[in-house]
């Protein structure tokens, strides 16, 4: 699988570039609450904006549906700068399985 990974202030987004579709690993998940990653779910197009760490899911063609986010970083606008949980290479593996 070819994929592009990007981690937001939350989840971390894995989108499988070949088969066009995304799928999310949520972090910081109370067992028993809610998985712990979403199911895959096909896009469109991704932008990313490297200027101003922000990217755009096109979920439509027509691009009437989108979700925007933006990747976390260090000096984090969106949210302070705090640090969020980790993944190992495992849980994501474990998460992007067919």
């Amino acid at each position: 699988m070819k994929a592009t990974i990007l981690k937001s202030c939350h989840s971390t987004w894995i989108f499988d570039t070949k088969r066009m579709r995304f799928r999310r690993i949520f972090d910081d998940v109370d067992a028993g609450h809610r998985s712990a990653s979403s199911p895959w779910r096909p896009y469109f197009e991704l932008l990313v904006d490297p200027s101003t760490e922000s990217f755009t899911v096109i979920l439509t063609a027509d691009h009437s549906r989108v979700i925007r986010s933006w990747r976390h970083t260090a000096d984090c606008v969106e949210c302070g700068g705090h640090k969020t949980g980790e993944l190992s290479l495992e849980d994501i593996g474990n998460a992007v399985r067919f």
